[in-house]
């Protein structure tokens, strides 16, 4: 079973929502699609294929930020999209935790392959 560890030292940018451009096409702002971008190539550097089963992912920000902690999830998760995994929708158990930085703000990401969820029998 795959597992990875990435560490990114940056402040973390929480998923601002899609903006209509003068041109009536939404777009996701400079900043938000930066972010993504950022633990995109970084996770590249450690992943060299996505997992394609079901994940556990665990993130621990360390920042000062007051950005909303789903929020911050959601942009990570959307970085990781197609590098670390196929699609966010194989997170089967996602944690998060905000705590305040040491020495420097930076994200860890740990993201682990883990078995298929079980599916419930009807009863009747």
């Amino acid at each position: 079973m795959g597992s990875y560890k990435i560490e990114i030292a940056a402040r973390p940018v929480p998923k601002a929502r899609p903006r209509l451009g003068s041109n009536g096409k939404m777009y996701t702002p400079r900043e938000t699609r930066e972010f993504e971008e950022l633990i995109g190539w970084t996770t590249r550097s450690v992943v060299r294929k996505p997992i394609e089963k079901p994940v556990k992912v665990n993130i621990d920000v360390y920042s000062k930020t007051r950005a909303d902690i789903d929020n911050i999830a959601k942009a990570i998760l959307d970085g990781l999209n197609g590098v670390a995994f196929l699609d966010d929708r194989q997170v089967v158990d996602l944690r998060i935790r905000k705590l305040p930085p040491v020495d420097c703000e930076k994200i860890v990401i740990s993201i682990k392959e883990t078995r298929s969820v079980q599916k419930c029998k009807n009863s009747g």
